[in-house]
């Protein structure tokens, strides 16, 4: 493992691998996409909620929610809307395709 340096993310065969280990509090976005092929998440320790959406770009479709423990793995499919919220402080692996996709923002409760 080793730090990334500052820009875009650097692609294997077109995928971004990454290792976040200290995931607590909301998550960056309010849900992402990723039309290139489908993302592999493995939760090395902890409990997130990962919310998969039918919706598009501007607005939440239905949600389906499914807890991920420590140990467990889920392929999110292509063209999927997704977010994760964790549960409690959580280490995440991921692998992402790109490098096209899209994210929405966080919206506050006050929105």
């Amino acid at each position: 493992i080793r730090s990334a340096p500052p820009g875009p993310p650097q692609r294997i065969d077109g995928y971004t691998i990454g290792a976040i280990p200290n995931i607590d509090g909301p998550g960056p976005h309010g849900g992402e996409v990723h039309p290139d092929g489908d993302e592999f998440l493995y939760v090395v320790s902890g409990k997130m909620e990962l919310i998969l959406d039918d919706g598009d770009e501007r607005a939440v479709g239905v949600e389906t929610t499914v807890l991920l423990r420590s140990g467990d793995a889920y392929v999110v499919p292509r063209g999927v809307w997704h977010r994760l919220e964790p549960v409690e402080p959580s280490y995440l692996i991921h692998v992402t395709p790109g490098p096209n996709g899209g994210h929405r923002p966080r919206y506050s409760a006050q929105d």
